[in-house]
């Protein structure tokens, strides 16, 4: 019964704060306070990965990890609000741009390129949401007899219904729950691991004590040498720079209301990032001191859960990585209808054509993620730093430079989706079954090709658009 009472009640507090978008444009916000603006950006930062998938990768390299953890806070979270965010807001605000792809199509005068990237949104982040919501699916069928296929198809349509009636503003409030829920499960197991090692200092001191492995080759305290040591740093940087540039990321930028507010969000959003993704890596790599030898490392954090938590604290951490899972997916379904519904046909979206890009993202979604192929594999894999690789150098330039030109754009994103879905396939080890290149260039992480293309079609571009050059000045003003 208790067990009940929990899932009723936060279902009953996810439909209800929906409807708060009720009424409202599904592209619009309407004013949205400091914490929800927060909360949200946690959210939708912070998925299942990050959390289960991650935790695992802390119990195999060890407190490194932990530059993970910061890079997300500092990088990802106060460089963001302290020099992207209300720009971004500017930016938006005079284009008068409903999506990130209206801004980045306005902003550098190339209707065609706001169609190109709107499909590439559309296709990859709605693929990427099927790993999303299996994620979400894997963990309910720990506790409900419901087949895995099933439960796939059940969050699909759920986190559809919520973006068709919410639209953005009501994404926002169930994205704050969802934060709020994720928060408290993540607590719950900081507290166990602690009072199991008998407390932080004493549990790192036991870590100390043991044995390097070939994944942490200097201790579980260091930074490792070589190409464990450099798939950290790599890690970092794809985690917390790609961040920057994601739609639905940018996109929690378009609900600021002023400067003064964006003081209050940083230090709240670095607080619930630091307490979620640094305590949840913090306790995954003292884990080693207390779990058997585990080969899988998305088993570590499960593992631990069941075996530390009462059935209570089993419920609301499987409630926490549901919410990580499904915040992540509403964001990502957002973007890609709009970009569907709105984006690709030039008009505003109807309710019916907004209907129409639901339908399409549960059907993408859903079926992707009963699906065992390369293909999938690859989409999943890797659409974080493709989209950030092709996104991010046009965006920057735009909202903090003021430099407009549709030819660099063109270039700058043209290249660094080419170069980096390329290095995938002939490079990267994990992806590629015979990788054309040998394997110190498989060292090389794609989002850094990626992203070093796309900035030499920039400033390619920018050089030979004279037209461009003359357009633009240095706006908006940080601090405008």
């Amino acid at each position: 019964m208790g067990d009940a009472l929990i899932w009723l009640g936060y279902i009953a507090a996810f439909i209800w704060l929906a409807r708060k978008g009720q009424g409202h444009d599904a592209m619009a916000t309407g004013r949205v306070g400091f914490v929800i603006q927060a909360l949200a950006y946690v959210a939708t930062y912070i998925s299942a990965v990050a959390l289960v998938g991650f935790g695992g990768l802390s119990y195999l390299y060890g407190m490194q990890m932990l530059l993970v953890a910061a890079g997300n806070v500092w990088l990802g979270t106060w460089f963001v609000y302290r020099y992207l965010a209300w720009p971004t807001r500017v930016c938006q605000r005079n284009l008068q741009a409903r999506t990130p792809t209206q801004l980045l199509a306005k902003g550098h005068k190339s209707p065609l390129l706001g169609k190109a990237l709107a499909l590439i949104f559309a296709i990859f982040l709605g693929v990427y949401a099927s790993a999303v919501i299996k994620g979400a699916a894997l963990m309910l069928a720990q506790i409900l007899p419901i087949p895995v296929w099933a439960l796939v198809w059940i969050a699909a349509v759920v986190v559809g219904v919520v973006v068709f009636i919410g639209g953005l503003r009501g994404v926002l409030y169930t994205e704050a729950m969802q934060g709020v829920v994720m928060l408290i499960g993540i607590v719950l197991l900081i507290w166990a691991v602690l009072d199991k090692v008998g407390g932080p200092l004493e549990g790192i001191a036991q870590l100390a004590q043991l044995a390097p492995t070939p994944r942490a080759n200097e201790g579980f305290l260091a930074l490792s040498m070589g190409e464990q040591g450099w798939f950290i740093i790599s890690l970092v940087m794809v985690t917390s720079v790609a961040v920057w540039s994601q739609p639905q990321m940018m996109q929690r930028h378009f609900a600021l209301n002023s400067t003064r507010q964006i003081n209050r969000i940083t230090p709240l959003a670095m607080l619930v990032l630091t307490v979620l993704v640094g305590g949840t890596y913090f306790v995954a790599a003292l884990s080693r001191l207390i779990l058997p030898e585990i080969a899988s490392a998305d088993d570590v954090v499960p593992h631990l859960v069941k075996m530390l938590l009462p059935d209570v604290g089993l419920q609301v951490f499987v409630l926490a990585i549901v919410s990580a899972s499904l915040s992540t997916a509403t964001a990502l379904y957002h973007i890609a209808v709009s970009a569907i519904a709105e984006d690709l046909p030039g008009k505003p979206a109807t309710r019916f054509s907004w209907f129409l890009g639901i339908v399409f993202c549960v059907l993408v979604s859903g079926g992707s993620a009963q699906i065992k192929g390369q293909l999938i594999a690859l989409l999943c894999t890797t659409s974080w730093s493709i989209v950030g690789a092709t996104v991010l150098i046009s965006y920057v330039a735009l909202v903090r430079f003021g430099k407009r030109s549709s030819l660099a754009a063109w270039l700058s994103c043209g290249l660094g989706f080419t170069s980096c879905l390329l290095w995938y396939l002939l490079a990267n080890k994990a992806i590629s079954p015979t990788p054309v290149f040998g394997m110190q260039a498989a060292l090389v992480p794609p989002f850094f090709v990626g992203l070093a293309c796309s900035l030499v079609g920039w400033f390619v571009g920018w050089a030979f658009d004279h037209e461009g050059r003359k357009a633009s000045t240095f706006w908006p003003a940080p601090n405008a």
